[in-house]
């Protein structure tokens, strides 16, 4: 015999299962007029990104996630600094390109107000960017979320804490139409929105979620859909970014280090850059010579010469047999190469030197005396001193 509480939950998915069917089958439907002013909105075949807004999730008297509380500074702090990074990434990469923050500073915005930023500019992009947590410290991975409601039990909670920020606003139960962040029978109203941009916000939220794999060397968890308030009522493309998990101590240090928030919103300009040049007809190209941009960032300086194929690893050992069981190398993402019966192993670090000695240091630290930088050029070793002048030229 279901209880109230199980009858509700029953009878609220099947809602959700039937009208997502609905819209599938109605793309065009009455709902997306209702919840988008399609004179406003642009189209799916969008082919010029001339405006991005970028949001840095809580601010003010909402601190976001606080993570284990060994620093001062807390979500809202991080998101800052990551959305700054993007935004000035962005637009020495492509000064055309119009940068517009929710946020500058530290003040709080309500919900609301981000997404009229958002809609009023007539943007062609939303990018939110925020940290993760959890109950427990184990939990660690970057994930990107796009406005929907596949897996709605499992993307629910990390919903329910973003939207809770609704809690510090005024007269919050008038202004969202008694919207209640807590309440799963809430989020009824967002199973009948019909987000037209859906396919593109999916397009650069993967693009997101294969750089941090491969540039930031975060553990993915993936491109996920959920309810969430700020990107529901945008008129564009739109993602929500969890750089990763404060409540994590490891992941926390990472993102409180000044390299990690460089690998992190590097990670994502790639990825814009990327999804931009897929929307658009023609690839805008990069305007200002490196030589002439006075960057103290070498990990921008990078991503502008990657055309050099430079890339640095950290050798931590040769040995004469394998040491992919060692219990000192279970936690590094190592690479293994067997040359003449020795076995060499190498750490990537980027195509950046001064980020490869930091590495190097650390995993010094770490009990790998003996480790030194090696450079490459298009997967064959060179010295360091070559690949620095090849970078410099």
């Amino acid at each position: 015999m279901l209880n109230v509480k199980q009858l509700i939950f029953l009878l609220f998915t099947t809602l959700i299962f039937l009208i997502s069917s609905f819209n599938t089958i109605y793309s065009s439907s009455i709902f997306s007029s209702y919840y988008f002013n399609n004179d406003s909105a642009k189209s799916e075949n969008t082919t010029t990104i001339k405006k991005i807004v970028i949001d840095p999730g809580h601010g003010g008297k909402d601190s976001g996630t606080m993570g284990t509380k060994r620093y001062k500074r807390y979500e809202k702090d991080i998101a800052l600094d990551v959305s700054h990074k993007l935004g000035k990434y962005i637009s020495i990469a492509f000064p055309n390109v119009e940068i517009i923050y929710t946020r500058k500073t530290d003040v709080f915005l309500e919900l609301n107000e981000r997404t009229e930023i958002a809609n009023n500019s007539n943007a062609d992009l939303f990018i939110s960017v925020h940290c993760d947590g959890f109950t427990n410290p184990e939990p660690s991975g970057a994930s990107v979320f796009v406005m929907g409601m596949s897996k709605l039990k499992a993307n629910m909670d990390v919903a329910m804490r973003e939207n809770s920020a609704i809690y510090m606003e005024d007269n919050y139960q008038q202004k969202y139409d008694g919207f209640d962040p807590t309440s799963a029978e809430s989020y009824i109203v967002f199973s009948l929105m019909q987000n037209i941009h859906l396919n593109q916000s999916l397009k650069l939220a993967e693009e997101v979620e294969k750089e941090f794999s491969i540039r930031a060397n975060r553990k993915s968890r993936g491109v996920k859909q959920a309810p969430f308030y700020v990107i529901s009522r945008t008129n564009m493309p739109s993602i929500l970014i969890e750089c990763g998990f404060l409540t994590n101590p490891t992941e926390e240090d990472y993102l409180h280090s000044e390299i990690g928030q460089d690998y992190i919103a590097s990670a994502i300009f790639r990825a814009f850059r990327s999804y931009k040049n897929s929307v658009e007809i023609s690839e805008e190209k990069i305007i200002a010579p490196v030589s002439e941009i006075n960057i103290n960032n070498n990990i921008l300086k990078d991503t502008l010469q990657a055309i050099y194929k430079v890339s640095y690893k950290v050798q931590i050992g040769t040995y004469l047999k394998s040491m992919l069981n060692a219990p000192n190398f279970k936690d590094l993402d190592f690479e293994e190469i067997k040359i003449n019966g020795t076995f060499k192993y190498y750490v990537l670090s980027d195509n950046n030197k001064k980020s490869a000695d930091l590495l190097k240091n650390n995993l010094v630290d770490l009990g790998f005396k003996g480790a030194f930088v090696v450079a490459f050029l298009n997967d064959k070793q060179i010295s360091t001193q070559e690949a620095l002048n090849l970078q410099n030229k």
